[in-house]
């Protein structure tokens, strides 16, 4: 068995911060369960995960998250994000005066355990740039030491685990409403408030004055560009790159396609042009026989200068957080990682996609000795708007935004 501590937020970058694990967990396919125990949720914590959760739904056999809703700690709007996230979802409530207040992480495999334990909740804040202390365990199954403790953690929260304690509700839009009428859960302006007017009663003024104590300021973490953050519709500038847009445009495939979709020329750049779009790329099967791959290899294109094999993994998506595949031998040197695309064709904007990325990071093989693309993404849950014929020999393009660097735009015309 082997533990690591695990401390965040006490220096101005946290590379042990517990979301860039619970990240990482999520993309690799070692694992089969995962179970997440938080006191508190907001709706960036919940929100900046469900990508995650979506590509661990490909191999995770199941995922359960269970929250508290004590001292008016998570707001409406998370239950909401959790709900969207289509998992087993459950609230923790008492009516008694002791709070709900455990930060669990367990992610179980056939091979393999990870427990986190320590103080992080389910908040953005909380999993990236609050002062915060956890312990990472490892074990594989075999470890009696390690078995032994996951049997008496199990144990001890055995209603909790096997879902039948009376204090447990299944999160519905019906037990969100009914919490909210009982002035139990606040919505997330109220939340943010109430951490406000309690952290403006504690803090001492900061003012010259030799009798008061000086607090001095101090350098503090920040939340990765690779974590998605919700953006609020608001209006940038004057020149709206798409005149037909809403300020809050929605579209039903993902709970991320609340995203704005407002953004302006000056702060988009545009990163790759594709060539022609195949039927291969479009994931339309040539013949009865042939199966559509579910992916695009990301080529070359029409962009000038660029190194196919690298150019996507070490500039484009260099900011995400990729992690090995570790599921067999065979494809351990595949790296993986998601991202969010708005994706728009023929000038529809069909809302915000979590995607998969997958990159081969040998060097000595045959497709990376001739130039070849090493990067793919996967269509997932836009499959059914790529496979469209009518868009075979179109091209797409590739842009970030400055105004939303969490976000892709990919632009089919």
């Amino acid at each position: 068995m082997k533990t690591t501590f695990l401390g965040q937020g006490f220096e101005s970058s946290s590379i042990d911060a517990i979301g860039n694990y619970l990240v990482k967990y999520l993309n690799q396919q070692d694992f089969h369960s995962f179970t997440g125990i938080s006191a508190f949720a907001s709706e960036a914590g919940i929100f900046g995960l469900s990508g995650y959760f979506e590509t661990a739904k490909k191999f995770y056999k199941n995922l359960t998250l269970i929250v508290g809703i004590d001292q008016e700690g998570t707001s409406k709007e998370a239950l909401e994000e959790i709900l969207n996230i289509n998992i087993g979802s459950y609230i923790f409530y008492q009516n008694e005066a002791p709070i709900f207040h455990p930060k669990i992480y367990l992610f179980e495999g056939d091979k393999e355990i990870k427990l986190i334990v320590g103080s992080s909740n389910l908040t953005g804040r909380g999993l990236f740039r609050n002062v915060e202390s956890s312990l990472l365990i490892e074990f594989d199954i075999n470890d009696p030491e390690g078995t032994t403790l996951l049997t008496t953690l199990k144990t001890y929260y055995k209603t909790l685990f096997d879902f039948s304690d009376p204090n447990l509700f299944k999160i519905s839009q019906v037990v969100i409403d009914d919490f909210i009428e009982k002035g139990i859960v606040p919505n997330e302006i109220e939340r943010k408030k109430i951490y406000s007017e309690k952290k403006s009663l504690v803090t001492p003024p900061i003012t010259p004055n030799t009798d008061t104590v000086f607090i001095p300021r101090r350098a503090t973490a920040s939340i990765p560009s690779s974590f998605p953050s919700k953006f609020r519709p608001r209006v940038v500038g004057t020149s709206i790159s798409q005149p037909n847009s809403t300020s809050a445009q929605i579209a039903t495939q993902h709970p991320t396609s609340s995203l704005t979709s407002i953004t302006t020329t000056q702060a988009r750049t545009i990163v790759w042009v594709s060539g022609p779009l195949t039927q291969r790329d479009l994931c339309i099967p040539k013949g009865a026989n042939t199966n559509e791959t579910g992916s695009m290899l990301l080529k070359k294109g029409k962009t000038v200068g660029i190194d196919q094999r690298s150019y996507f993994r070490n500039q484009v998506f260099s900011n995400l957080i990729w992690a090995y595949d570790t599921t067999s031998q065979r494809t351990a040197h595949i790296e993986r990682t998601t991202a969010l695309f708005k994706i728009v064709i023929l000038g529809v904007d069909n809302g915000v996609f979590p995607l998969s990325l997958s990159h081969n990071t040998k060097t000595n093989t045959k497709s990376y000795l001739q130039n070849n693309s090493m990067t793919s993404l996967s269509w997932g849950k836009a499959k059914h708007l790529i496979a469209n014929a009518n868009l075979i020999g179109k091209s797409a393009s590739l842009y970030t935004d400055s105004a939303q660097p969490n976000l892709y735009i990919l632009e089919i015309n």
